[in-house]
């Protein structure tokens, strides 16, 4: 599949420059994707420069919206003085038939589970039932669209639960953003512009304890590297096309210097281990250029 690769100078717009090592990326991008049988987005900040492959597209995020849900709780939980450890109890009917290590723990309902503990689970092992949990703590889907669009990010979309997109695969591929708008999401978090200092610190650490998706990312880094990030994976259709296969996060060099990454893949003809074995050669690309 033929994969355009763009450089964008953004200059006018957000006054950011392109690196000197920009036309060897270039090629090393181009020859790493050519004949990949897939979609690639690719969004990479380093203070105040950017270098975008596909983001004229959207993706699906899967996922990846989780850091939306996370961060609009830890903004409503700043705002109205609740404590992280406070109760939120789940009963027999918020649970239905998906992938849940909270469920799988849980024995008995009702069930008494803290903010906390939804959080770490939904951020760091992916939970399903955690997520529409606190969706509905939240207030629902127009709460969390009121938040990202406080937070300067209209344009991503948020439609759907993890219910709904374990009732019908289409569902799957309505959560969509630009991969730019990740990696200046996360940009903005680190940087405070989002959420309390304390809030942020909470974000980040639950964000580095991250179980899934070791294979992607953080796979393309070396060992000790500290990230903090969240993946993203849906089904696959009728015709064997995985809708979407993604990882996003924040990476920080020994330098102590931070960079944010964002690698969606969508339309996936590849096998699983194909597209993440593709976005930790992505990873280590980047890091390669940037340590």
């Amino acid at each position: 599949m033929k994969i355009k690769i763009f450089v964008f100078v953004l200059c006018a717009i957000f006054g950011f420059t392109v690196y000197s090592y920009t036309n060897s990326l270039q090629y090393k991008l181009q020859d790493l994707l050519s004949d990949k049988d897939c979609d690639v987005g690719i969004a990479v900040i380093k203070g105040d420069k950017n270098f975008w492959v596909n983001n004229n597209d959207t993706y699906p995020m899967m996922s990846v919206f989780k850091i939306f849900v996370g961060t609009a709780i830890l903004d409503k939980i700043e705002k109205e003085n609740i404590p992280l450890n406070s109760p939120i109890v789940i009963s027999q009917d918020m649970i239905y038939q998906t992938y849940s290590p909270l469920k799988d723990k849980i024995k008995k309902y009702p069930y008494q589970s803290t903010i906390e503990e939804l959080l770490t689970y939904m951020l760091t092992q992916s939970d399903n039932i955690a997520t529409d949990v606190l969706i509905s703590y939240l207030g629902g889907f127009k709460k969390l669209k009121q938040f990202i669009v406080s937070a300067g990010f209209p344009q991503v979309i948020i439609k759907v639960n993890e219910k709904l997109m374990s009732k019908d695969i289409q569902n799957q591929k309505l959560n969509i953003a630009h991969p730019i708008d990740i990696a200046l999401f996360l940009k903005a978090i680190n940087e405070e512009k989002i959420l309390s200092s304390r809030q942020t610190d909470i974000f980040k650490r639950i964000m580095q304890q991250t179980q899934t998706g070791n294979n992607k990312l953080k796979a393309g880094l070396p060992m000790d590297t500290v990230i903090g990030h969240k993946t993203g994976s849906s089904d696959r259709d009728e015709n064997g096309i995985k809708i979407g296969d993604n990882d996003v996060g924040f990476i920080i060099l020994p330098n102590g210097e931070i960079y944010y990454i964002a690698v969606f893949i969508k339309n996936s003809k590849m096998s699983d281990e194909q597209n993440a074995n593709l976005i930790a050669q992505i990873s280590k690309l980047f890091y390669d250029e940037l340590k």
